[in-house]
């Protein structure tokens, strides 16, 4: 997907958040902002810069400034938790379910927890409401609604790339796994970020939510928002040719895996919340859509 107007102020506006997150030396944040703009006025022009990588770049320079590498570390342990704390509820609610409508909920519950998203431009969420949002939000319905398609495809996958994005999502993303391993023989591989980028999940937090009881926990190789193919470790590569179909969870995912769905030549899978306008509209679907979407 490529970026839009949109994606510049976007980008500045994260830049200033994990700034704040970063350090509380004023100097350092506006150090950090200029760093920013002077990179943004470089590059903006680069058709290849797709959203999530402008976000990767201004996480990158901010916190090479200011030296923290991980601003979101307490945020993400807490919604990791948070989460986890919710996993009864969600088994329930599942079993009262036949499979097809209950693979549905499943799904769904991995869009609704990916409403734990901190840096998305006019978009707020607090760990306190959390989890009645949450539950609001799995009485929603999907907007685009693939997962027939996705339960022809599963019988004979033999493996799938889950590709990962949020903490405290990942609790959700999880129940997911263990909805489709346990009903079909499948070997998953889930890949994480290899180092912090806003939330994204990193090992730790596939270790704090013990996500390796439903799969394979893999890194990317890269600490890039999204799939950028070009930083990825050789490994990652492997599993990616490997595996006969590619889950793709939130916005960062949809706007780089877009690009290179050509090159993969494989079924994708994006499933997501539509929380800012550039990816509605390329979704063709209002703000604040739930979107199972399969390609092929």
């Amino acid at each position: 997907m490529k970026r839009g107007t949109l994606c510049i102020p976007c980008t500045v506006r994260t830049a200033y958040d994990v700034s704040v997150k970063a350090t509380e030396d004023v100097e350092l944040r506006e150090k950090a902002l200029a760093e920013v703009l002077e990179w943004l006025i470089m590059n903006y022009r680069n058709p290849s810069l797709t959203p999530n990588l402008l976000h990767t770049n201004a996480f990158r320079i901010v916190t090479m400034i200011t030296g923290n590498s991980d601003p979101f570390k307490i945020l993400k342990t807490e919604s990791n938790k948070l989460a986890l704390s919710l996993t009864p509820f969600l088994r329930r609610e599942f079993e009262r379910r036949d499979f097809v409508e209950g693979f549905r909920f499943a799904a769904l519950t991995t869009i609704c927890g990916n409403t734990i998203d901190f840096e998305v431009e006019g978009y707020e969420v607090s760990l306190e409401n959390l989890s009645s949002q949450l539950k609001t939000c799995l009485e929603s319905s999907l907007t685009i609604d693939d997962t027939d398609k996705l339960l022809q495809l599963l019988p004979k996958a033999g493996k799938i790339l889950y590709m990962l994005d949020n903490a405290g999502e990942i609790v959700f993303d999880k129940f997911f796994m263990e909805v489709i391993s346990q009903k079909y023989d499948v070997k998953i591989y889930a890949a994480v970020k290899s180092g912090p980028v806003l939330n994204d999940a990193t090992i730790e937090d596939a270790e704090q939510v013990k996500l390796s009881e439903v799969a394979e926990v893999i890194t990317t190789g890269s600490n890039s928002i999204g799939l950028a193919l070009e930083e990825c470790s050789e490994e990652f590569k492997q599993k990616l040719k490997e595996s006969n179909i590619i889950i793709a969870k939130g916005q960062g995912n949809y706007e780089s895996i877009t690009e290179v769905e050509n090159i993969l030549q494989k079924p994708v899978t994006y499933i997501l919340r539509a929380k800012c306008q550039l990816v509605a509209r390329h979704l063709k679907v209002k703000t604040g859509g739930n979107i199972v979407k399969l390609t092929k």
